[in-house]
């Protein structure tokens, strides 16, 4: 299994070195060209991985989460995995999980817990592995993604198979070969083939074993469609012909078995480039050589094989030559020889941990060893005892890790569920108070709009009573020039007429009483003179009046007009710099009203002898100040009734401000000043 862990490190060295339009872009940015030089043998392994350092130091720099990103941040993962440095390698990992995460892609955290999982396999924590796995597992089945999942079934596979769970290894593996028969990998549907038959040659179910061992033989040939190389293609066809080399040694067809290791060792060099696989060969043509009683070549190729061994410092394959030569040794009946060689199987396998050797180096030596039989087969049984306990807590670790993964699955699904509720009903309320403020908006716009429409019909009103007003001054204007006229024509023309008579008629004669006459006529002309005067007069106001502004003038009507029981003289005195005619109806309304409202206040209230209104134009403002010298009353105290309030609204209709300053005796000043 440590072979097809070493394959799995190799693909994924294969997927992420593969370029692409896309990623020769990314070289040009910083953190691409460090993973770039990361990969390129001109540099030292250090200097590499000071480029893989630089890299994930510009990434960090960045606080960006987009897909280009965390592309970059996953060809780091991949390039620490592949250098050997696991921690960082999960430190990035973690990085890009949140990324993605935080961003939904669920196809994209399934490849990162996939990718954690291998880095946790590497460091030899296969329950952690697991558990990463199996969350890739579950991702990849809710987003139908037959290939991958078939890639992490596969890695679930071999932790069972690893720890002596060879039915849960085969189950998991033939699911994994469902997946990806048709996902175009054929490198891994090869690695399922060769994990099946293992598997199957773990529970001694020999005939089924050799089938899917041969499968996996015809399966090497397409390796090539994923570019690997003569060299590793014969190596995974000899690494085939050891693995049912050794089905066919169980089933005592020793020589089947030497025909196979022949065939593998006499691949073109194979002892060169891959020793390690060259002495297993050696070693175990060996044993089926010893256990055919073919005696040509052996020790010789037991001790050749554990040479090579030593030389490479493979500690498990170091073990497997020592238990063959003891057991070598033993059938010649060199006791001696097999229980050293025994013995120092027995150690390395409790350094290394490996279970099967440590029991099988103990079996041997509790029938070897008469002195320490007893002591070993103690061992043996007590070894047996807790390997099998610690198989039953891996089987119930594993089936809780899945248990457990589902379950906290099914927890954040509900919770999906809750927080969906609840944002289903926040968002219902948020709606009912929009709702609410709205309606609420909507009848407060109604009453401005209300009192827009209120205000415009005083404005109206106002403005047919001005109107109407001028309407009155034109007819009085009318009249008074038809009643001047007919003064002149019944009046003035006639005594003239008669007087100019009566002036020719006595001009004739010089007696005294013509003279008297003359006399009493000429006073009539000076009568007739003044009443062309008078009529004189009442014309020349009679053109003021047109002269003058309409709405300057009802203004001095209406003030000058006001009567009241206080027998109150009012005055009013108006800029005549003011241009009425280019003022908005609108000002002119409410200065009226202001005015108006004023005035009635001083009718009602003040007990005035004097009044005025004070109307000017000050640079681009206006002045209205109405003052009287009534009984006042205290501004600070007293209560604005309704004339002061809509006296407030009329100022600040025209955006413009309003000052009241009074005191008990000291008469009423108000003063309302807007910009014009």
């Amino acid at each position: 299994m440590k072979i097809l862990h070493k394959i799995l490190s190799i693909c994924l060295l294969f997927v992420v070195s593969c370029t692409s339009t896309e990623q020769r872009e990314l070289a040009k940015t910083k953190a691409g060209q460090y993973l770039d030089n990361s990969q390129s043998n001109a540099y030292s392994e250090t200097d590499r991985e000071k480029y893989i350092d630089s890299a994930y130091f510009e990434l960090n720099s960045s606080f960006q989460n987009d897909s280009i990103t965390r592309y970059l941040y996953k060809r780091t993962l991949a390039a620490y995995y592949n250098a050997g440095e696991y921690e960082k390698s999960l430190k990035v990992g973690k990085d890009v999980l949140n990324m993605a995460a935080e961003v939904k892609d669920t196809l994209e955290m399934a490849n990162i817990m996939y990718r954690i999982g291998d880095t946790f396999y590497a460091k030899s924590k296969i329950d952690t592995a697991f558990y990463y796995y199996d969350q890739a597992q579950k991702f990849y089945e809710k987003i139908n993604e037959p290939g991958d999942l078939g890639e992490v079934i596969l890695y679930k596979a071999y932790i069972y198979y690893n720890i002596g769970e060879y039915v849960f290894a085969e189950v998991e593996g033939i699911k994994a070969l469902s997946k990806l028969q048709n996902s175009n990998k054929p490198t891994q549907v090869y690695n399922c083939y060769n994990l099946i038959a293992s598997a199957l040659d773990g529970q001694n179910s020999n005939t089924q074993a050799i089938n899917y061992y041969r499968k996996a033989l015809n399966q090497v040939d397409k390796l090539r469609e994923e570019g690997y190389g003569e060299g590793m293609i014969r190596y995974n066809k000899a690494a085939c012909y050891n693995n049912m080399g050794g089905v066919y040694v169980k089933e005592g067809k020793h020589k089947e078995a030497i025909s196979l290791y022949r065939k593998a060792l006499n691949f073109p060099n194979i002892r060169k480039d891959y020793p390690s696989l060259y002495a297993k060969l050696l070693n175990n043509m060996a044993y089926a050589k010893f256990k055919a009683n073919d005696e040509r070549e052996l020790p010789e190729l037991f001790y050749e094989s554990l040479e090579i061994r030593d030389s490479l410092e493979n500690q498990s394959g170091i073990v497997a030559s020592n238990i063959h030569l003891g057991e070598y040794f033993a059938s010649k009946k060199d006791t001696a020889k097999a229980i050293s060689y025994l013995k120092s199987a027995y150690r390395t396998a409790k350094k290394i941990r490996s279970h099967y050797d440590i029991l099988n180096s103990l079996k041997l030596l509790s029938e070897l060893d008469k002195e320490n039989g007893i002591y070993f087969s103690n061992r043996y049984i007590k070894v047996n005892d807790s390997l099998q306990d610690i198989a039953r807590a891996n089987k119930e670790k594993y089936a809780r890790i899945e248990y457990e993964t589902d379950r906290l699955i099914d927890e954040k699904e509900e919770l999906v569920k809750k927080n969906s509720f609840i944002i289903g009903v926040s968002a219902v309320i948020l709606l009912f108070i929009a709702a609410i403020f709205i309606i609420y908006y909507l009848n407060s716009r109604n009453k401005e709009l209300l009192l827009i429409q209120e205000q415009q019909a005083a404005n109206e009103e106002i403005y047919l009573l001005m109107q109407e007003q001028q309407a009155k001054i034109d007819t009085a204007r009318k009249d008074e020039k038809d009643r001047i006229a007919m003064e002149l024509h019944d009046g003035i023309l006639n005594n003239i007429y008669a007087v100019r008579l009566n002036l020719e008629f006595s001009n004739k004669k010089v007696d005294e009483e013509s003279i008297a006459k003359r006399k009493e006529f000429i006073k009539e002309l000076q009568t007739v003179e003044t009443e062309i005067r008078a009529i004189s007069h009442d014309l020349s106001r009679n053109a003021m009046l047109q002269q003058e502004k309409s709405f300057e003038y009802a203004l001095e009507y209406m003030i000058t007009s006001q009567k009241n029981d206080y027998d109150t003289l009012f005055e009013a005195e108006i800029d005549k710099g003011i241009d009425w005619e280019n003022l908005p109806s609108t000002c002119k309304v409410n200065i009226y009203r202001i005015i108006q409202e004023a005035l009635q206040n001083i009718n009602k209230y003040s007990k005035a002898n004097y009044a005025k209104a004070d109307i000017k134009q000050v640079n681009n403002h206006m002045e209205v100040t109405v003052t009287d010298d009534g009984i006042g009353f205290d501004a600070k105290t007293v209560k604005g009734g309704i004339g002061i309030k809509n006296l407030k609204k009329r100022a600040a209709a025209l955006n413009g401000s309003i000052e009241i300053d009074s005191e008990p005796g000291e008469g009423t000043t108000i003063k309302v000043t807007f910009p014009i």
